[in-house]
């Protein structure tokens, strides 16, 4: 599929093979753009920008719709990949992102159907968007169709791990017509961040608490869309059901934030989240891997990813926690790996394993008070609500 293939920079309306690159594991190269060219793009692009025109709101709505029918069913051209077709798409993200068919199809189907939810509450900007994209999942690429339909001028950097999803975006967009000086195509550096948001009247980025620590993303103009932390509330007395629960962790292989990182039990008494989490840990042993669950389909992993990933939540379980989940957190299967979704018990809302989100089916119970309670909720972006209409007065988001 790869060869010696380069996916290149598109910028000005034209793609450019840059000299810096870097391999996609189970893809082409990557090329990358260094700051100097970041800052001489943005600097004409600004020189121009009475020049350069989106088409009117009709319009982009129904080449939006042709772009991602396209990108869900059709043949796209990719530059330097050639025409890829849905098949060629599922077998590139299997190659790349190890995630299975029928999680690429559930995927393309959440961006058209997020299309028109943005389309029904547009807000027109103009000027130049940055969607800066994570690796964990595609269905981020809806900040792109959102900076689109706003008719903004929009340039993507993508992940360095997985392109090939906006990459596939981008070819879809100039099939259908979609004017090609108002898009760019951006790999670079993470040092070379900070130029693109400068560079760019607003910024959509995606990513974890390293990049929100950053300087950078001090900027009134950017969106960070960070970690969610979703956790889930169980009050004293209120019946878990484990197959809902375990479905809320491990759906969309635990690589949404809305995905259940935190099970919280008010209850003084810890072995009462034990129980409970053992019940929802033997739903999560019965997911099957390979071949994959139809309802709860998992991604695999490169092996020296998946390792590394268990080897940081092995470091930071000791001490005040223990795994409740009896299958081992790195599976291999007939030459496949892959990070079994995991539920582990801590003694207290402080422990470091608490709140953390990993791009796999993780969570952990705890039992604490109310006031344990409400600092899980007001460090989660998102409560579920089911649960937490049962907690006692004074609990909220």
């Amino acid at each position: 599929m790869t060869g010696d293939a380069v996916l290149p920079l598109l910028r000005a309306g034209r793609w450019y093979r840059s000299m810096d690159t870097v391999p996609v594991p189970g893809g082409p190269s990557l090329s990358l753009a260094p700051e100097i060219l970041v800052r001489d793009d943005g600097a004409r692009l600004r020189a121009r920008r009475a020049a350069t025109t989106v088409p009117p709101f009709a319009r982009r709505l129904e080449m939006l719709r042709e772009a991602v029918a396209l990108f869900g069913h059709g043949r796209v051209p990719v530059e330097s990949l050639g025409v890829q077709d849905a098949g060629g798409f599922d077998e590139a993200m299997r190659a790349t992102a190890g995630l299975p068919s029928v999680l690429v199809r559930r995927w393309s189907a959440m961006l058209g159907e997020r299309l028109e939810e943005l389309a029904a509450d547009v807000r027109e900007t103009g000027g130049l968007t940055l969607v800066s994209l994570p690796a964990n999942t595609f269905t981020c690429l809806e900040g792109v169709l959102e900076a689109a339909l706003s008719g903004a001028a929009v340039w993507v950097r993508p992940s360095r791990r997985e392109p090939l999803s906006s990459a596939r975006l981008i070819g879809a967009l100039l099939s259908v017509g979609w004017p090609p000086e108002t898009l760019g195509y951006y790999p670079s550096a993470p040092r070379v961040l900070p130029a693109l948001i400068r560079a760019t009247d607003r910024q959509v980025v995606y990513g974890g608490d390293g990049l929100a620590a950053e300087p950078a993303m001090d900027t009134p103009s950017l969106d960070l869309r960070g970690p969610g932390r979703a956790c889930v509330i169980v009050g004293a007395r209120e019946p878990v059901d484990p197959t809902e629960l375990a479905f809320r962790i491990a759906r969309d292989a635990g690589r949404f934030c809305t995905c259940v990182s935190t099970v919280v039990c008010l209850r003084t008494a810890g072995e009462d989240a034990v129980e409970r989490g053992r019940a929802v840990a033997a739903v999560l042993d019965g997911i099957s891997l390979d071949p994959p669950d139809p309802r709860l389909p998992q991604a695999s992993w490169p092996e020296a990813d998946a390792a590394r990933m268990a080897a940081f939540v092995s470091d930071r379980l000791a001490p005040g926690g223990r795994v409740l989940t009896r299958r081992p957190l790195l599976v291999r299967s007939g030459g496949t790996t892959f990070l079994a979704p995991t539920l582990v018990h801590v003694d207290d809302v402080g422990h470091p394993l608490v709140g953390c989100e990993l791009p796999f089916p993780f969570a952990v119970v705890v039992s604490t008070d109310e006031a344990g309670a409400r600092d899980v909720a007001a460090g989660s972006r998102f409560v579920h609500p089911a649960c937490f209409a049962a907690v006692p007065q004074g609990v909220s988001s």
